[in-house]
């Protein structure tokens, strides 16, 4: 039986397959060179299944910089790249409020695409995003990486098995030096979230997973004072439809990054910390400012594992095999747009000081006050 396709059909860009990938390299635009998209992009130029073919962004002279290192066909615009057929796959690195518009733009070129987290700004955003990747018929994976940190893709294995029975409350923390000096537009809390979507939201992602599905929200923190230009803090309660309560802490005000997690169950506790996981620390001596306005300032000490695979590089590449696999991702865009309703709902709670309650489909009950 043959075949029938409408023009709309014939005109569409046919994304990838694997039966196409299964014998060549998945060719990659990286969008946004600077800090993660660089990381990104170094971890796909080692990947013997992968071959870089675009580095793309607006600040022309980086991408250049970084294609004469790693290779790559440097550009500023996201159509160029798009418009190259041989193109398989978009890994996009931009400041949160151009996610949609440069998810919208690959799918419609028949572009599968990774996005870091978090997939936008607003659920409604998110939504969008995906309804468009399903149109194309293309992968869409959302970098929410700490699902692939080893000691968290454990502890989901103790939970699933039941292993601490009931659980009672979580604590978790995620720390950061301010990195609003380095990069102010993550401070523009309407465009980008601040602190809380950019930062907590990895833990609201990873408890979602781990927990299930938030019935309410209550906040507090800096971001709707003037001090969140120079220092972001929040603290979040979070209760789970399973009775669970979790205080979850985000901060862009510590002197280094740590992170933290702790689970309260009938049968026992399960604990981590990046502190005590590292097996190397490092902790410099040069750039101490003897005269420091308030103190002497010291840099940041790194806790590091250089035994284990880093995460960023394992959730790229998990993304590669499932596009050559054809395997489900395991952060798809419905995924990431739920964990970003609650951490809007963290804002809006944080900027009402009231709770926000959700109803069982996702969506706020209005009379989050009355909770």
């Amino acid at each position: 039986m043959s075949a029938t396709h409408s023009s709309s059909d014939l005109s569409r860009p046919h994304p990838a397959t694997p039966d196409d990938l299964r014998d060549r390299p998945v060719r990659f635009a990286v969008v946004g060179t600077g800090g993660m998209g660089g990381h990104h992009a170094r971890n796909l130029a080692a990947m013997p299944d992968v071959e870089l073919s675009w580095l793309v962004d607006i600040d022309l002279p980086r991408a250049q910089a970084l294609a004469a290192e790693i290779g790559g066909t440097p550009t500023a615009s996201m159509e160029e790249a798009f418009a190259d057929e041989a193109l398989d796959a978009v890994l996009i690195a931009l400041p949160t409020f151009l996610h949609k518009d440069a998810t919208i733009l690959a799918a419609q070129h028949g572009k599968h695409v990774f996005c870091e987290k978090p997939i936008a700004r607003t659920a409604e955003d998110g939504e969008a995003m995906v309804a468009v990747c399903q149109e194309a018929g293309v992968t869409f994976m959302v970098g929410h990486v700490v699902r692939f940190y080893p000691e968290y893709e454990r502890l989901k294995e103790i939970l699933d098995a039941g292993k601490l029975g009931r659980i009672a409350t979580i604590r978790a923390s995620r720390t950061n030096p301010p990195v609003m000096e380095r990069s102010p537009w993550f401070a523009d809390v309407e465009k980008n979230g601040g602190v809380v979507l950019d930062l907590m939201i990895h833990e609201i992602d990873t408890l979602r997973w781990l927990f299930g599905d938030v019935e309410r929200v209550f906040a507090h923190g800096l971001s709707y004072l003037p001090i969140h230009e120079k220092r972001d803090y929040t603290m979040a309660s979070l209760r789970f439809r399973s009775g669970a309560i979790g205080h979850v802490e985000a901060s862009w005000a510590h002197s280094t990054h740590r992170t933290s997690i702790e689970v309260a169950g009938q049968y026992g506790l399960a604990t981590y910390s990046s502190e005590q996981a590292a097996t190397l620390v490092v902790e410099p001596t040069e750039g101490i400012d003897w005269n420091a306005p308030g103190g002497i300032r010291v840099p940041a000490r790194h806790y590091l594992r250089p035994g284990v695979e880093a995460p960023h590089f394992k959730e790229v590449r998990h993304f590669v095999r499932c596009l050559k696999t054809g395997e489900p991702v395991r952060v798809d865009g419905l995924e990431a747009t739920k964990a970003l309703a609650v951490a809007n709902a963290v804002l809006d709670s944080m900027r009402t000081g009231a709770p926000v309650v959700f109803n069982e489909d996702g969506t706020v009950r209005a009379a989050a006050a009355n909770a």
